[in-house]
C-alpha cells in the first residue's frame, strides 16, 4: 500500500471518529438538557394570593415599570436619565466641528449617565436602541453622536452627558428607546419618547 493511500485512510478515520464524537457530544446535549414542557401532575398548585380582591379569578400580572423622558432608569452600574428630545434635524456638528447629514433625519437624543458601581467602565452608546411604533430598531450615528466617548471611562459616582444620535427616515415614527446599562446582551429598559 502507498503512503498516499495510508494517509487517505488515516485522515478518512479521523474525519468517521470527529463526526462521532460530535454526535454524541449533541446527543448529551440534549438529553441532559431539562425538559420544561412536563410538569409534575403531583406537585401542589400555586397560592393564591391572599389580597387578590375577592377572588376575581386570575390575578393580573404586576404592571412593568413604565418611564418617560426625564425619568431615571437605574440598569446595571449605570443611572440613565433621557433628559432631552428633537427629531427632524438636519445636521449635527461633530466633536471635531464637522457638519454630520443625515440619509434621512436626525434624532438626537441627550443622556445623561451616572456610573453607580464600583471601579471606572465604559458607558456603551451602541447599546441603547431606539425604536419606532412598528418594532423597527435603530442604532446610533457614531460620527454624529458626540459627549459619551466610548474610549474614556466615568469613574464610580460621576457623571457625563452626551448625545446619541440616530439617523432614521423621514417619516419616522418616534416612539421608545431602550436604555441598556448591562450590555449587548441585556435588554433594556423602555423610555416612552411620544408626548
Amino acid at each position: 500500500m502507498s503512503t498516499g493511500a495510508k494517509v487517505g485512510i488515516g485522515c478518512g478515520i479521523a474525519t468517521v471518529t470527529g463526526f462521532i464524537l460530535m454526535m454524541g457530544g449533541c446527543a448529551v446535549l440534549i438529553l441532559a438538557a431539562p425538559d420544561t414542557a412536563d410538569t409534575d401532575p403531583g406537585a401542589p398548585a400555586p397560592a393564591a394570593d391572599a389580597d387578590d380582591g375577592g377572588g376575581e379569578g386570575s390575578a393580573e400580572a404586576p404592571a412593568e415599570e413604565s418611564y418617560v423622558v426625564g425619568d431615571t432608569v437605574s440598569h446595571g452600574s449605570w443611572d440613565i436619565t433621557v433628559t432631552s428630545v428633537e427629531q427632524g434635524v438636519g445636521s449635527v456638528e461633530d466633536e471635531f466641528g464637522l457638519t454630520e447629514e443625515p440619509r434621512g433625519q436626525y434624532v438626537v437624543m441627550e443622556l445623561t449617565v451616572v456610573n453607580t458601581g464600583s471601579e471606572a467602565a465604559y458607558f456603551e452608546a451602541r447599546d441603547q436602541v431606539l425604536m419606532d411604533a412598528d418594532g423597527a430598531m435603530y442604532e446610533y450615528d457614531i460620527p454624529a453622536s458626540s459627549g459619551l466617548d466610548w474610549l474614556e471611562k466615568i469613574n464610580p459616582g460621576t457623571e457625563a452627558t452626551g448625545n446619541i444620535v440616530f439617523d432614521v427616515p423621514t417619516d419616522f415614527g418616534l416612539d421608545h428607546i431602550l436604555v441598556n446599562g448591562e450590555g449587548s446582551f441585556a435588554d433594556g429598559v423602555r423610555v416612552d419618547l411620544k408626548g
